[in-house]
């Protein structure tokens, strides 16, 4: 894959949480009552739906037609939560969406009692399995998961900080190991370290000079003079085995 595919593919990838929040932000005011109302999705195709337990006390479900077709096409579960202030409030932890209008629900997202977003969930070629798994912390992206082959199991990983992405794992043969990892800086592609054996160790290292150079130029406008001597070294590290840093 060239450097100028990768990159519009990463960023369509990037941009998923927004194209989901589409669907899931919709009309919430003036929804009539829906003929027929879809099954909730249950734990077992969704790992975050015991959030979406409306069975748990204080919690009740809620049906929209967003569509305007007679038939919901979003589920909320809302729940009685305690604020900051000690008062009784409810708030909305679990919604639930069909994007395709088929009928099926196949957009889950979770909420924190505080109102943040926890997850989100999608089966995006509708074949009833999750193949996107998306995290936050205090509602900010911190992590996406990919299963890009449709076989049941993540194989990309796409890590953040501060809700910018700032590493990218793959599991090229599905073996479960990861053999590629990119690290990025200011969104682009600094350096890829590739296992071509599968032997869990980094054989070649493909850099991108120029945003390295672009970032030891800002690196060097903003470190103190002392520090200056422990920029980071050019030279590729040295072959040993790569782990996985959450």
């Amino acid at each position: 894959m060239s450097r100028e595919t990768r990159t519009l593919f990463v960023t369509a990838l990037a941009a998923l949480p927004i194209a989901l929040a589409s669907y899931a932000c919709g009309p919430r005011g003036g929804t009539t009552e829906p003929k027929t109302k879809p099954p909730v999705i249950s734990s077992e195709k969704f790992a975050g739906a015991t959030r979406c337990d409306a069975t748990k006390p204080g919690r009740e479900l809620s049906y929209h037609d967003l569509a305007g077709t007679g038939k919901a096409d979003m589920v909320e579960v809302m729940a009685t939560v305690k604020t900051a202030g000690g008062s009784a409030e409810t708030r909305v932890v679990c919604m639930e969406v069909d994007t395709n209008r088929d009928g099926k629900l196949d957009l889950l997202r979770t909420f924190a009692d505080t109102g943040d977003l926890e997850s989100e969930e999608a089966d995006r070629n509708f074949d009833g399995k999750s193949d996107i798994w998306i995290t936050y912390e205090k509602g900010v992206i911190a992590k996406q998961s990919f299963d890009s082959k449709f076989a049941g199991k993540a194989d990309e990983f796409h890590y953040y900080k501060d809700g910018k992405l700032k590493r990218i794992e793959r599991d090229r043969n599905a073996d479960g190991e990861i053999d590629v990892w990119e690290y990025y800086v200011a969104g682009r592609l600094e350096r890829m370290g590739v296992d071509e054996d599968f032997d869990k160790r980094v054989d070649k290292w493909y850099r991108d000079e120029i945003a390295r150079a672009e970032q030891k130029k800002l690196s060097g406008a903003s470190a103190m003079p002392a520090a200056s001597a422990s920029a980071a070294p050019s030279a590729a590290p040295p072959k040993k085995k790569a782990k996985e840093a959450q």
